[in-house]
């Protein structure tokens, strides 16, 4: 059987076509990783699964697959305890081995607060598929070490355990990348000889996070949109939330439908000036804004003048959409999070879901209010606070009074900051390994600002003379959180990042990306480069605005 699993190895590795009798040694060995290897943890599940669609997580609905080769599921449960709060707790992780391998390993970055075990893919939201998996990569993913209990609040109640808190802070990651190779050791013969880290959102934090903490597991790294201010970027949303709820109007309970504090023409209005201050400065007027720092617009020309109640906003709506965009401020005049740039995106579907939800809801879905508040509250405040009533609580909040209480630690709770962040501009060990970084970010992401990565990445800078020697960034115009809104946003970073790292190719100096063909993209099909910040993609004067190879950065 070792003479035969070796060379399947040597053909799983040179990705050949199996023969039958490899195959067959595949699904055997397979099923004998039941039996565990190092650092396995409790193995719950070891499968072949046969080439096909697989089922995504919620919130995908039913029906709607990523595709999938033949390979080995693995599903099991590390480090099984018991909380404080008296709840059972694991780091629960799911592996997919390809039966054909290129000898490489992608770790699934979460999103959200975590608790759920999404398909372990290396599919990156915003990106092109095929997925990892299918290009011959091991994947992994993790909840993070909980599970999201039934009701409103259950997502949130895993911050009522400090080491629970920890591991969807980073501490899950070690063991399952551990497990990863394990696992791929013992079914292939040989551990991967490359590893990155792949995430949006919180996963872009945690790919920030393990270049700060474990420099050594990693070879290279895609930060989409990262969450790594998340409890300031938070306080600042609950500001906002704030002021939508000043002027929302009263919903048929009498309670404020802040869906309808803002509506689709308003939000069209602010999007249509946007437009056209700032669509020209590329070079074409082509309803994108690819010149990020140049837009000077100032929501303030939108106002209404005596007798006009159309086509304008209102005091209380420009003070709002103002507050939006310049940031939230403490009583002493300081920026508690980042400001947010002014992008056409802010009228699609998918800004106006974070921002305000939808119109007449009862209770209010903006995720915003469904979502951010609850992990502020339960997760990044320490000791944890446990509102019943998110709305209320949110009403409620004083930017002076409680922000202090996501920086501190207590009663044996850390710090929102320390345990939730990933701010830390050492990367020495990373950047002396060879590691390599590749930040992606929406300009128009309505629940985290691009100008807070662009604030990041010009910190490496500082610290750096060279830092574009390992790390880049790429903004996508018009797209809203890790995808959608009127963007070309699909394309292949992964291709990149291990072209980068393998010395195949130089630093990227541009992406080529798609625009997706769907409702809130007027021109479906569209080609564009994303270009290496701070270069811009630029216009060269003549040929289709459709395609990408008659622009360039600049």
């Amino acid at each position: 059987m070792q003479i035969r699993m070796a060379a399947l190895a040597a053909v799983l590795l040179t990705g050949s076509a199996m023969s039958c009798a490899h195959a067959e040694d595949f699904k055997a060995s397979c099923a004998a990783l039941a039996q565990g290897f190092s650092g396995s943890g409790r193995i719950v599940t070891a499968e072949f699964v046969a080439a096909g669609g697989v089922q995504l997580a919620p919130p995908a609905p039913a029906g709607v697959t990523s595709p999938a080769p033949d390979h080995c599921l693995i599903r099991g449960k590390i480090n099984e305890r018991t909380g404080i709060d008296g709840k059972p707790y694991a780091v629960g992780y799911e592996l997919r081995l390809p039966a054909t391998w290129n000898g490489k390993f992608v770790f699934q970055g979460g999103g959200g607060v975590d608790g759920v075990l999404r398909p372990a893919l290396g599919l990156l939201t915003g990106t092109t598929p095929p997925n990892a998996l299918s290009n011959g990569y091991v994947a992994a993913s993790t909840d993070a070490g909980h599970l999201e209990e039934p009701g409103p609040l259950g997502p949130y109640l895993f911050g009522l355990d400090p080491q629970a808190r920890r591991d969807k802070g980073y501490s899950s990651i070690p063991p399952v990348a551990a497990a990863a190779r394990a696992a791929s050791e013992k079914l292939y013969g040989n551990a991967p000889r490359r590893s990155y880290f792949a995430g949006c959102s919180n996963g872009g934090r945690q790919a920030m996070a393990v270049t700060q903490r474990f420099p050594e597991l990693f070879d290279g790294v895609i930060a989409g949109a990262p969450a790594y201010r998340v409890p300031l970027a938070g306080i600042d949303v609950i500001a906002q939330e704030q002021a939508l709820l000043a002027i929302a109007p009263p919903g048929h309970d009498g309670k404020a439908d802040v869906g309808s504090a803002l509506t689709d023409e308003d939000l069209k209005l602010v999007a249509d000036g946007v437009t056209e201050a700032c669509d020209g400065a590329d070079g074409a007027k082509d309803g994108m804004v690819q010149d990020v720092m140049a837009c000077r617009f100032d929501a303030a020309v939108l106002a209404c003048k005596d007798g006009q109640n159309a086509q304008c906003l209102s005091p209380p709506k420009l003070k709002a959409v103002k507050l939006m965009f310049d940031g939230s401020r403490n009583a002493m005049g300081g920026l508690i999070y980042a400001r947010w740039p002014y992008d056409p995106g802010l009228a699609a579907p998918g800004w106006r879901a974070w921002k305000l939800g939808t119109p007449k809801a009862s209770p209010p879905n903006a995720r915003n209010l469904t979502l951010i508040p609850g992990g502020v509250a339960y997760d990044f405040m320490s000791p944890p606070q446990t509102p019943d009533d998110l709305v209320s609580w949110v009403r409620n909040f004083d930017l002076d009074r409680d922000t202090p209480k996501v920086m501190k630690g207590a009663d044996g709770f850390d710090a929102g900051m320390e345990y939730e962040a990933a701010t830390s501009t050492d990367l020495d060990a990373f950047k002396s390994k060879g590691g390599k970084m590749l930040f992606y970010h929406g300009v128009a992401d309505p629940i985290f600002s691009a100008l807070d990565t662009i604030d990041y990445v010009d910190q490496l800078k500082t610290k750096y003379a060279d830092a574009d020697g390992f790390a880049r960034l790429f903004l996508v115009p018009g797209m809203n959180h890790c995808g959608g809104g009127p963007a070309t946003d699909q394309f292949d970073l992964l291709s990149a990042l291990d072209q980068w790292v393998e010395g195949k190719a130089a630093a990227p100096e541009a992406i080529r990306a798609t625009a997706r063909r769907a409702p809130d993209v007027p021109w479906p099909g569209r080609t564009r480069d994303l270009c290496a910040f701070p270069k811009v993609v630029t216009y060269k004067g003549s040929g289709s605005l459709e395609d990408a190879a008659n622009f360039e950065c600049r």
